[in-house]
């Protein structure tokens, strides 16, 4: 026959085994999604970055002798986060060829020593989560460097149709975490690019909410739409599938993100 209290305890004894199964889930699931970003980052940001090596990310560049001014004495640590149009993909910007490399070589061709910290995730976004299920947001956190000169956000055109709220407040708390982790960092937003002629209304309105929390934020803003980046002929800088940068394409981005990045050395040195 039961004791007068078996009745009471043993529903209390289940209910606290279901919590602990449902706290060891969700910790299984965290930690889950941590690894894969760390296993991501692995492939994308360790060690110096050589003109064989098929990493797109973390490129240290040393000082070339008799070069002119540069940050000779420090090197300049630039964090890149972004989507497949930085990571690369496979149809273009693997490797050597990938616009995070072509830039760094370019700091080192003027003698400047830089390290870029690539945080780059296909598919995701402000809002949308990528391939290893985080947003940009959920990216800064692991992959920040605090002591960042430089961070730049590019992208992205991942976050698909979000109201105007939506897509503001997730910009906004965006750019102030950067800020808060890194508070001596020179942010730049470079808004999303699109390989043909007109935008989408929805990538317009996304662009207008993006550029609209820069400017409350302090942060330079680059409309790509309106800058005509990949605008008229793209015909060898777009591939097939209408969407991803070739080779030739991230050499195009090169061109136009160095000199944002150059900028904001120069800004660096004359504070």
């Amino acid at each position: 026959m039961p004791t007068r209290h078996g009745r009471h305890t043993s529903k209390p004894r289940s209910r606290r085994r279901k919590r602990r199964g449902r706290n060891i889930v969700w910790f299984l699931v965290l930690a889950m999604a941590a690894g894969l970003v760390s296993a991501y980052a692995l492939t994308q940001s360790t060690g110096t970055s050589r003109a064989d090596d098929p990493r797109p990310s973390s490129t240290s560049t040393g000082v070339s002798p008799g070069a002119g001014p540069a940050v000779a004495d420090s090197v300049v640590k630039i964090d890149v986060l972004g989507d497949s149009y930085t990571a690369g993909s496979v149809e273009g910007g693997r490797g050597a060829a990938n616009w995070t490399r072509l830039v760094g070589t370019r700091f080192t061709d003027r003698g400047d020593t830089v390290e870029l910290n690539v945080m780059a995730q296909p598919g995701s976004g402000y809002i949308a989560r990528g391939n290893a299920g985080l947003h940009f947001r959920e990216i800064v956190t692991l992959r920040l460097r605090e002591d960042a000169d430089v961070v730049l956000v590019f992208g992205s055109r991942n976050d698909g149709v979000q109201t105007d709220d939506a897509m503001y407040t997730a910009a906004k708390s965006l750019y102030a975490d950067i800020r808060d982790r890194a508070p001596s960092a020179r942010i730049i937003a470079v808004g999303p690019a699109w390989g043909e002629e007109s935008a989408p209304d929805f990538i317009r309105a996304n662009n207008e909410a993006m550029a609209r929390a820069a400017s409350e934020e302090d942060v330079r803003y680059v409309d790509a739409i309106a800058a005509g980046w990949f605008a008229g002929d793209s015909t060898g800088l777009i591939s097939e599938d209408g969407i991803h940068p070739t080779d030739a394409g991230h050499d195009y981005l090169a061109g136009k993100i160095f000199p944002l990045l150059a900028d904001a050395m120069r800004e660096m040195r004359t504070a």
